[in-house]
């Protein structure tokens, strides 16, 4: 329960970004993915405590940003950061955090109906055939993620989605309400599993806002329901019992 809080929260501070910035100037091509967010600015580290390979930049040039250093023969990322040293001076410098090789996915090597087989009762077979289907087959993709959830009661997969499918909020300044509406269906179906409910809240009110009433949010709420229903049902007929969410009025 604390995982599926902490990633709640997560979903939370997306929605605040998404209905306080305009995400892109023109409409996009179907299926262009959004350009990412400008990473935030890095708080100064002390130096002492900071990882131990760097490359400063030379003394003789001090006002100035270090160059980035050339391509070497080094297994690690390049990250400029600024550093307070204890006297209370700062600098610049990269820090080279070294890259672990990732490990490839379990079911990396099965085809998407080997995948849906396994995905009955595999939250793991069905996230990943959930993600690799947005794109191509986002109904299937949205069921298998749905699953996925139901699974493992992580509402990490219902933020994925939709980041992944609905992520245009506003185009030019205005609202896209369709994508909202089902942003909004996922955070509050998020919420009644154990989340956080502002997410959901926020994109209530922006509904609300944009003109809808009461009478056009009913069937919102009547399809969170359903959803309910639904990761229910697939709990019951895997585990023969309500395991994630909502247990005290299974």
């Amino acid at each position: 329960m604390n995982k599926a809080i902490t990633l709640s929260a997560a979903l939370a501070a997306a929605a605040c970004a998404f209905l306080l910035v305009q995400t892109v100037e023109q409409r996009p091509p179907r299926g262009t993915p959004e350009p990412a967010l400008p990473a935030a600015p890095t708080t100064p580290a002390v130096a002492a405590a900071a990882p131990s390979r760097v490359d400063t930049a030379p003394d003789s040039d001090a006002g100035a940003l270090p160059a980035r250093p050339g391509h070497r023969e080094r297994n690690c990322e390049l990250e400029l950061r600024n550093f307070v040293t204890p006297s209370g001076e700062m600098f610049s410098a990269y820090r080279c955090t070294p890259q672990e090789p990732s490990e490839p996915h379990p079911y990396a090597h099965y085809d998407n109906v080997s995948l849906e087989l396994i995905a009955y009762a595999d939250p793991e077979a069905a996230a990943l055939l959930g993600q690799r289907l947005v794109g191509s087959d986002p109904r299937k993709s949205y069921d298998m993620l749905l699953r996925a959830t139901a699974l493992s009661g992580d509402i990490g997969h219902l933020a994925w989605l939709a980041d992944q499918a609905f992520s245009t909020v506003r185009i030019d300044g205005e609202l896209q309400v369709a994508n909202v509406k089902r942003r909004y269906e996922l955070a509050a179906l998020a919420a009644r599993l154990g989340g956080d409910p502002t997410a959901a809240r926020y994109f209530r009110e922006a509904l609300i806002g944009a003109g809808l009433g009461v009478d056009s949010m009913a069937p919102l709420d009547e399809r969170v329901d359903q959803l309910l229903q639904s990761v229910r049902e697939v709990q019951r007929s895997v585990y023969g019992e309500v395991r994630y969410g909502g247990q005290n009025d299974a």
